[in-house]
């Protein structure tokens, strides 16, 4: 039997069952070959620390039943978040502290994309323009260089407010987006969980933390990870505000953005809206997008930045935003909560026995998992 543990100070754990790895597509015969270029033109506050779980494989198995609150119907009875009018969804106060009307849910599965079947299918709701950018972005990437799915894990849940695990996700404006990885021989490999990843981009699928016998290697997949992010950020319609993620894997990405010669202008929106929170993420992308034009009249609060960029955008349709703090943000104040937390002594003593190279990544990892201080105008 496996053991089972939660070793938040690394973002490593194991899951009841962990046997079984969730099979990656056959590798396409461009598996080698680099993104397309055009699909960057593809468009028609701290973070909470996101997917604290990772490095091990969770059992394959059939999506959750949703529960009471999680509000649909079958997939086939859902919106099409690409022709559901913006009118549908208002996200109401911040991400912090807020909820979500007429919320659309990402599909389970759509061309390049998929929602971790290990996670909640009720956490899969968010605004038209969050869960459209998604869809798009992600077809972009198919369209490009197909063979290869993107994991998708929590958005919110379909009125918003407090979700599981999460300190933010309230408004529908936040998900949570695993990388795109391969296997060391270059194929594709979906992952099933968050897998943290080095300064060079690898990482391990650790099964049984004791034994190395079911490990598997994995890599950062550059080109499609930029292809996505550059789509996203391309699209007017999402109006990324933040990606939260390590710094490293951030200028990996970067380095691939200017390789392939990456409109400069997606570049710079890239650069600026990059930050490594509190926790590192170096597992998966956190993605938060604005306010639209019209929630903000319906009572939407951003967080801090604003970029000059999106001052502009919003003074030609005629709206300021509203900040969350601000003299204009009159939405209620829940009481600050402290997470609950452990030492790193106490989560490596409550995993158990981990065999040699589990360790050495661990002890390798607490070279980056402090929060930096890059000196960029829009990090703290």
């Amino acid at each position: 039997m496996r053991r089972c543990v939660l070793v938040a100070a690394f973002g490593l754990g194991c899951r009841p069952g962990a046997s079984t790895e969730e099979g990656a597509p056959p590798s396409d015969e461009k598996a080698g070959a680099s993104i397309d270029r055009t699909a960057a033109s593809a468009s028609a506050t701290p973070d909470d620390g996101g997917q604290p779980v990772a490095g091990v494989r969770p059992g394959a198995r059939e999506p959750a039943s949703k529960d009471p609150d999680a509000g649909t119907g079958s997939p086939s009875t859902e919106p099409d978040p690409l022709t559901a009018p913006p009118s549908r969804s208002s996200s109401i106060g911040s991400c912090t502290a807020g909820r979500l009307e007429g919320g659309i849910a990402l599909p389970l599965a759509a061309p390049g994309l998929s929602f971790n079947p290990a996670k909640d299918p009720g956490s899969r709701f968010g605004t038209v323009e969050l869960v459209g950018g998604l869809v798009r972005a992600a077809s972009a990437v198919e369209r490009a260089s197909p063979g290869h799915a993107l994991t998708v894990g929590d958005l919110s849940r379909e009125a918003g407010g407090e979700i599981s695990g999460h300190a933010s996700h309230q408004s529908g404006r936040d998900v949570d987006v695993l990388f795109y990885l391969r296997r060391e021989s270059g194929e594709p490999f979906v992952p099933a969980k968050a897998i943290p990843l080095d300064p060079e981009g690898r990482g391990t699928d650790y099964g049984d933390l004791a034994d190395p016998a079911d490990d598997v290697p994995v890599v950062l997949d550059e080109a499609r990870t930029w292809s996505f992010v550059a789509a996203l950020l391309a699209d007017e319609a999402a109006a990324v505000q933040r990606i939260f993620v390590v710094e490293h894997l951030r200028s990996r990405l970067l380095d691939e953005a200017r390789r392939v010669k990456a409109p400069a202008e997606v570049i710079e929106r890239f650069a600026e809206v990059t930050c490594q929170p509190g926790f590192p993420h170096d597992d998966h992308m956190h993605v938060r997008v604005f306010c639209s034009v019209e929630d903000i009249g319906a009572g939407c609060i951003d967080g801090s930045p604003i970029y000059p960029w999106r001052t502009k955008a919003l003074a030609t349709a005629g709206v300021e935003p509203v900040l969350a703090g601000s003299d204009d943000d009159e939405s209620p104040k829940p009481p600050t909560r402290k997470p609950k937390t452990k030492s790193i002594a106490q989560a490596r003593a409550e995993a158990g026995p981990m065999h040699e190279d589990v360790v050495a990544f661990l002890d390798r990892r607490q070279a980056w998992v402090k929060r930096p201080h890059p000196g960029r105008r829009w990090c703290r």
